[in-house]
C-alpha cells in the first residue's frame, strides 16, 4: 500500500511532460474534427469529449495502479496473462470489424481494442517472468510468451500494434542483460526481411554479417546457427508477403514510392508531409491550418495528429510536443535504473520501449520516414483505449518512482 506522504518522490517531471501533452491532445483533437463534425450536422465537441471521458476514467486507473506496490503484479501476471489471451481471442471471434481489421470489442456504449490493453499486459509478464529467471540465455519461454499475442494481433490483422509487441520484447530482453548471441539471432533476421527486396543487398549483407561474426571470434557452431536462420528468413520472404493484407502490401509500396498511387496508398503519407511542410516556422496558427481544417488527412485526430500540430504550430510546436515526450521517455529510463530491485527496472524498461516506440513509429510515418501503420501518438492521438492504457503505464512508473526511497516518517 502506498502512504499518500510518498507522492513527494514522484517525478515531477512526467507529470508536468504529461498533463502539457494531455492539453496540446485536446486542443489538436478540437481543431482536427471541429470543421467536419460541425458541416455534418453532429456535435463538434464529440471526440474532444470522448477524450476527456477516457482521460477522467483514465486517472481512476492512474490512482490504483499508483496506489498497490508493484511487486504485486508478479503474482497476478498469470492470471493478466491469460485474461489478455481471452480478450484477443474474444476480439478475434466477435469483435467489430473497421477499416479491413477486426479490432474492437462493443460492450453497450463502450468500444475498446484489445490489443491496446495486451501491451501493458506484455510488460507486466515479461516482467514478471525476467524477474523470476534471472536467468540471461534463457529467453525462449519469453518469445513464447510473446509470440502468442503477437500472431492473435497480427491476425486481426493489425502490423502496427504486433510490430510494438515485438519491440516491447527486445528491448526487455536488451535490459535484462540476455546472450549477445541469442539476440543477435533474433535481431539479424529482422534485417534481412528489409535487405530481401533486393538479392543483391541481401548477399552483401550475408556476407557482412558473416565477416562482423567472423572478426567478433563468435564460436562456429554459432555463426552457422545466426547465418542459417538468416538465410532461411530471407528464402521465406515471399511467403511472409503473401501473409500481409493487401492494404498492408500497398502501404509498404507507398512507403518507397508514395507517388506510385497518390490517392490511394500514398495519400495520407503526401498529405501529411504537405501539411507539416507547410507550417514553417511558426504554423498558420490554431484552427488555421488548410490541410487540417478542410479535412484533406482523413483520421487525422488519430494517428495522424502530428500533422496538425506542424501545420498549425510549425516546427516550434512540433519541437515542443517532441522535448514533452522524451522528457518523459527520459525520466522512465531514469526510473529503470535507479529501481530499488530488478522487477521494478524491468517494468520501466518495458514502458520506455513502449512509448519510444510508439514516438518514433508515428512521428516517422506523418514524416514518410516510415511506412504508415496504425499506432498512435502517446498520450496526444485520439482513441480512448490507447490513452487509458498509457496512463495506467504512466501510474505504474510512478509506483516504481515513489519506492526508489525508504519512506521518511
Amino acid at each position: 500500500m502506498m502512504n499518500f506522504r510518498m507522492l513527494k518522490w514522484s517525478d515531477k517531471y512526467i507529470w508536468v511532460a504529461f498533463f502539457l501533452l494531455i492539453l496540446i491532445g485536446l486542443f489538436m483533437i478540437f481543431s482536427s474534427t471541429f470543421s467536419g463534425e460541425d458541416k455534418a450536422g453532429r456535435d463538434g465537441w464529440l471526440y474532444v469529449k470522448k477524450q476527456l471521458a477516457a482521460f477522467v476514467f483514465g486517472l481512476a486507473c492512474m490512482a490504483v495502479a499508483m496506489y498497490f506496490d508493484y511487486t504485486y503484479f508478479k503474482s497476478l501476471s498469470p492470471v493478466l496473462y491469460f485474461f489478455m489471451l481471452g480478450l484477443l481471442v474474444v476480439g478475434q471471434v466477435m469483435g467489430t470489424a473497421s477499416m479491413g481489421a477486426q479490432r474492437w470489442i462493443n460492450l453497450g456504449p463502450l468500444t475498446f481494442q484489445p490489443s491496446e490493453i495486451a501491451k501493458l499486459i506484455m510488460i507486466i509478464v515479461l516482467a514478471s517472468y525476467f524477474d523470476l529467471k534471472k536467468e540471461a540465455s534463457n529467453i525462449i519461454p519469453a518469445l513464447v510468451l510473446a509470440g502468442i499475442p503477437f500472431l492473435l494481433v497480427f491476425k486481426q490483422p493489425d502490423l502496427g500494434t504486433s510490430l510494438v509487441i515485438v519491440g516491447i520484447c527486445l528491448g526487455m530482453m536488451i535490459w535484462s542483460k540476455t546472450s549477445p548471441i541469442l539476440l543477435t539471432m533474433i535481431l539479424t533476421p529482422i534485417l534481412s526481411l528489409i535487405f530481401r527486396q533486393n538479392f543483391y543487398f541481401w548477399a552483401f549483407y550475408l556476407i557482412a554479417l558473416w565477416g562482423i561474426l567472423y572478426f567478433l571470434r563468435v564460436k562456429l557452431w554459432d555463426m552457422l546457427l545466426i547465418l542459417g536462420i538468416n538465410i532461411g528468413i530471407g528464402l521465406a520472404f515471399p511467403l511472409l508477403w503473401g501473409m500481409l493484407k493487401e492494404y498492408q502490401r500497398m502501404r509498404i509500396m507507398a512507403f518507397i514510392n508514395p507517388w506510385s498511387d497518390p490517392h490511394g496508398a500514398g495519400y495520407h503519407t503526401l498529405q501529411s508531409k504537405i501539411a507539416i511542410g507547410s507550417g514553417g516556422l511558426l504554423g498558420k496558427g490554431f484552427m488555421q491550418g488548410s490541410q487540417t481544417q478542410l479535412q484533406y488527412i482523413p483520421i487525422q485526430h488519430s494517428d495522424f495528429i502530428f500533422s496538425a500540430i506542424g501545420e498549425e504550430f510549425g516546427l516550434v510546436g512540433t519541437l515542443a510536443t517532441l522535448s514533452l515526450l522524451v522528457t518523459i521517455l527520459w525520466r522512465t529510463i531514469l526510473i529503470a535504473s535507479e529501481a530499488r530491485d530488478f522487477l521494478g527496472g524491468c517494468l520501466a524498461s518495458g514502458i520506455a520501449m513502449l512509448i519510444g516506440f510508439h514516438v518514433f513509429v508515428n512521428i516517422g510515418m506523418t514524416m514518410g520516414l516510415l511506412p504508415v501503420v496504425g499506432i498512435p501518438l502517446p498520450l496526444v492521438s485520439y482513441g480512448g483505449t490507447s490513452l487509458f492504457v498509457t496512463m495506467i503505464a504512466i501510474g505504474i512508473l510512478q509506483n516504481i518512482a515513489m519506492r526508489r526511497q525508504r519512506l521518511i516518517f
